[in-house]
């Protein structure tokens, strides 16, 4: 019997194997390829922008109701006595400091000592300099040169206890104790709101509740981070993220801080604001 060498059953098993010639891309289906992955991330771009800004503003609302308890455990401890907002002397208010748009080397922009104690009243409550800032604010400022991120960009309700002399709202409530909040009631007055990068500067919201209808103006510029939208607490604790609906309240960011007290006869914005804001003395 023919027994076959393990020599020839290796040429066999050699010459089983086929050796295809290979064939490389031709550029029409190159471009192809590239055309179909255009196609594909410009369909799925804009849905991650959408996760993108809806991740910041549940970190937002996140940042926000945690801000709002600080607030609220503050009056636990102090008699009903509401947290101090802008203090004299910028000391001993709920944050302290003086922000400034465009402006370089001032350094309340990147201090985060005024959020803390002593200067910072909520910091015991907090320990977390991001609680003070939307995630969606990539605001800064310069330093020697330097860019570096500001520290805030919320600022509370400048009804809530404020602690300094302004030449308006004198007939508006001034609320000093938790006790306080009857009308607007808790669930509807509002506490903390993020406030435009260019708009922010000391811990105080203002909002004129004394002028209305056709004389209607803007005192400080709400935020809208999240899609012509801006995070917002309340007194009994929630958070949500509001959208504005006139122009005037959202125009184009400045490279400078904005003019205060800006005419905006009518604006159903600052109206949402003015019900929630406090209410005139008796």
């Amino acid at each position: 019997m023919y027994m076959k060498t393990s020599e020839s059953r290796v040429g066999v098993r050699c010459g089983m194997v086929k050796v295809r010639g290979g064939r490389a891309f031709t550029l029409i289906e190159l471009l192809v390829v590239i055309a179909i992955i255009a196609i594909l991330a410009a369909m799925l771009l804009p849905a991650l922008g959408r996760a993108k800004q809806k991740a910041q503003g549940i970190y937002c609302l996140g940042n926000l109701k945690q801000l709002q308890l600080a607030w609220l455990m503050y009056p636990d401890d102090n008699n009903g006595v509401l947290v101090t907002n802008v203090a004299p002397g910028n000391e001993f208010s709920w944050a302290a400091g003086w922000l400034e748009d465009g402006v370089p080397n001032v350094t309340d922009n990147t201090n985060v000592l005024n959020l803390m104690s002593p200067k910072g009243q909520l910091w015991p409550y907090t320990r977390a300099v991001g609680l003070y800032k939307c995630p969606a604010d990539k605001s800064t400022a310069l330093e020697n040169g330097v860019s570096y991120p500001r520290v805030r960009s919320v600022s509370l309700n400048a009804f809530m206890n404020l602690n300094a002399d302004y030449n308006w709202d004198a007939s508006i409530v001034r609320f000093r104790k938790l006790s306080d909040l009857t009308i607007p009631p808790p669930a509807m007055a509002f506490c903390f709101v993020d406030e435009r990068a260019d708009s922010i500067d000391d811990g105080a919201f203002g909002v004129d509740c004394e002028k209305t209808g056709a004389s209607i103006i803007i005192v400080n510029f709400p935020a809208s981070y999240h899609n012509q939208a801006g995070g917002i607490s309340f007194a009994d604790g929630h958070a949500e993220i509001h959208r504005w609906r006139d122009p005037r309240t959202t125009p184009g960011l400045q490279a400078y801080d904005l003019v205060y007290f800006v005419p905006s006869p009518n604006n159903p914005d600052m109206i949402w604001l003015q019900q929630r804001a406090s209410r005139k003395k008796p």
